[in-house]
């Protein structure tokens, strides 16, 4: 009997702890192994690892006394159209000319859209540019499907639809604008650089007026993304902006311009899930513009959430300081073969460029959201007040007690991150995002979470005497418990 009594004990013992290890605050380990999402860039670096002979360079933001003068030059890309609107939402920049060149759509249907979309929101007064359909030399084309999707804009309604729009040539128009400026220009650009290459051949004195160069492009230590287009491609270290035209990169490379490099190296840490756009709908015209691009995006890609390239890259040039660029030298390989527009790193050489390569994620998205949320809180959603502070308690699961924590930010709105959570009696702790109501309970998603932890959902219901309800939702059943607010 004693030794039945034993064993009882132990199969009590050995289903508690699973259970614990299955909780989650959205803490649980996941059941299965996560499908895998198509994703238009490679996987994580391999290595992030930084010759000992690089140097860190910290650029400081503009000014909040003027407006950085910027010229924007993109292929047609759905993430470089949201990179521009994020430009023309800041106040810190100044867009002075627009163009499209070579690269995912064809440059003179795709600045017609640009077009369209500047006048909904009311800018007439930006001269556009389209460049030649072709690279300057060799290069591998972005596939026919997706510069037919671009063409189409993706299949987005579009205002203005039967109205056409003046353009110049791209690389005049380049041309031009740095001629006339009183002063330096920045560049950005998030395609290939055909025609930047060729504003540079018509006059090579430009450069003087080139402030900086920020882009998004090349792979240093990550693989580059050329399969997840061309599945059998053999070329396993180029990235599409430089792929397209190396010749006109490795021209722009070695112009002896200040040149900000946003790699896939840093884009793959920065990616946004459907609930990151959550306020965006409801947060001013240009905003829900970028929304409405990004929501068949994450149909395609999956719901898991989508990489951002040029808005990254965008995200950058309006606050560098949200990375520590590495100063290297890269070299543009364009000799045809595997390695044909690969940007390779060469040691011992005086560095030509600033590679930034972990950039700071949670910042880059917050700045998004302050731009794209606006100030207002989102209509049907009720005030996040009653959550604000720390809270602590005893939730359970199955009958197993276990010790949290809670701590929700004043600044909390719906689609940010708002405070974090831990659990210390399983070692779970992460981050919270507001990401909705379900009823009278706000609805939260955990991020940035240790090892402990796993996918699952949260709810928090303030009570009247005081008391805030949780619970959590998941594989592992429901964990709930009340919890009081730390003085």
């Amino acid at each position: 009997m004693e030794a039945k009594m034993q064993r009882t004990k132990l199969i009590l013992v050995v289903v508690g702890y699973i259970s614990i290890m299955l909780f989650v605050a959205g803490c649980s380990i996941p059941a299965t192994t996560p499908k895998a999402i198509p994703s238009l860039t490679s996987i994580p670096p391999a290595s992030t690892l930084v010759p000992a002979s690089a140097s860190t360079v910290t650029v400081e933001p503009a000014s909040p006394g003027g407006k950085v003068p910027v010229i924007y030059d993109d292929d047609g890309s759905w993430d470089g159209t949201t990179a521009l609107l994020y430009l023309l939402s800041r106040p810190e920049v100044s867009v002075q000319a627009i163009a499209i060149s070579y690269g995912e759509a064809h440059p003179k249907v795709y600045i017609q859209h640009v077009g369209r979309i500047l006048d909904a929101i009311g800018i007439q007064d930006i001269p556009l540019g389209a460049g030649q359909d072709a690279p300057l030399a060799g290069g591998t084309p972005f596939p026919d499907w997706l510069r037919t999707r671009s063409d189409n804009y993706w299949d987005v309604p579009l205002p203005n639809k039967d109205r056409t729009y003046p353009f110049q040539y791209a690389p005049d128009l380049i041309v031009a604008t740095l001629k006339n400026a009183p002063g330096p220009v920045t560049i950005f650009e998030s395609g290939p650089f055909t025609s930047v290459a060729q504003a540079l051949r018509i006059d090579p004195a430009i450069k003087e007026k080139i402030a900086a160069v920020y882009f998004m492009g090349g792979a240093v230590y990550s693989p580059g993304n050329i399969t997840n287009l061309l599945p059998d491609s053999s070329n396993a270290v180029a990235e599409w902006n430089i792929i397209a035209d190396p010749q006109a990169a490795k021209e722009v490379f070695d112009a002896g311009l200040d040149m900000y490099m946003v790699p896939l190296d840093a884009t793959g840490q920065v990616r946004l899930k459907p609930p990151d756009i959550l306020p965006w709908h409801q947060g001013g015209e240009i905003a829900s513009l970028v929304a409405a691009i990004y929501d068949p995006m994450f149909k395609i890609f999956g719901t898991e959430g989508v990489e951002i390239f040029d808005l990254t890259a965008a995200a950058l040039l309006v606050s560098p300081q949200y990375c520590a660029f590495q100063s290297l030298y890269f070299d543009v390989i364009t000799a045809s073969g595997n390695s044909l527009g690969q940007t390779a790193v060469v040691p011992d050489r005086a560095p030509n460029m600033h590679a930034c390569l972990n950039p700071d994620a949670n910042l880059i998205k917050q700045a998004l959201n302050d731009s794209f949320a606006g100030s207002a809180q989102p209509a049907g959603n009720p005030s996040i007040d009653p959550l604000i502070g720390t809270w602590a308690g005893s939730v359970f699961n199955n009958g197993f007690e276990m010790q949290m924590s809670i701590t929700i930010e004043p600044t909390c709105r719906l689609g940010q991150l708002c405070g974090q959570f831990d659990v210390s009696t399983v070692s779970c702790s992460g981050t919270f995002t507001w990401v909705g109501m379900e009823g009278e309970l706000y609805q939260f998603q955990a991020g940035d979470k240790t090892e402990a932890c796993g996918e699952g959902r949260d709810y928090l219901l303030p009570q009247r005497d005081g008391t805030l309800i949780y619970s959590s939702r998941g594989a592992y059943g429901e964990t709930n418990g009340t919890m009081q607010r730390v003085p």
